[in-house]
């Protein structure tokens, strides 16, 4: 048997230490992430957050390593089994989110928004307002043209406060 990838239940906020311990003990692990902007008391800060919260996803060959180890690990569930055996993962999907990450394990997605799209503001006093990209002002905000005030407004907005809109 070879390599193949198996998913890790993990406690949860647990992912980073779990990741941490199964590497130190030389298994292949992998966990995608991605930027969450957290807005609380008029503070925004951004964090790196699991894409998948309470999984990893653990290379293993069955035949050769002890899988039952990566159970016993604080802060683990024990991986993911159906009839008493692990389940392996699509191999191709994995591979493609770890060729696809950078070495934090950050996410790299497609952007979908591009100069000319209908935008509309999610959150925040300009909530619901709809308007149109007219530049890409850097890697994390938009320029939008709105109406807002009965004129014509140009905004740079954060790419988190804006979604396409329908």
């Amino acid at each position: 048997m070879a390599l193949e990838w198996y998913a890790l239940a993990v406690q949860p906020r647990k992912e980073q230490y779990v990741e941490s311990q199964l590497a130190a003990q030389g298994y292949e692990v992998s966990c995608p992430r991605y930027r969450k902007v957290i807005r609380h008391a008029r503070q925004t800060k951004t964090v790196l957050s699991p894409l998948f919260p309470g999984y990893l996803f653990v290379q293993i060959d069955l035949t050769v390593q002890n899988w039952r180890k990566a159970n016993w690990i604080p802060g683990s569930i024990g991986l993911v089994k159906f009839d008493n055996r692990p389940a392996t993962l699509n191999s191709g999907f994995i591979d493609a989110y770890v060729s696809g990450n950078r070495e934090d394990g950050l996410v790299k997605f497609k952007d979908p928004l591009k100069i000319g799209d209908r935008v509309r503001a999610v959150g925040g006093p300009l909530d619901s307002l709809t308007g149109e990209i007219v530049a890409m002002a850097d890697q994390d905000r938009v320029k939008v043209l709105m109406e807002a005030l009965n004129r014509k407004v140009h905004l740079t907005l954060p790419r988190s406060d804006v979604v396409v809109a329908a």
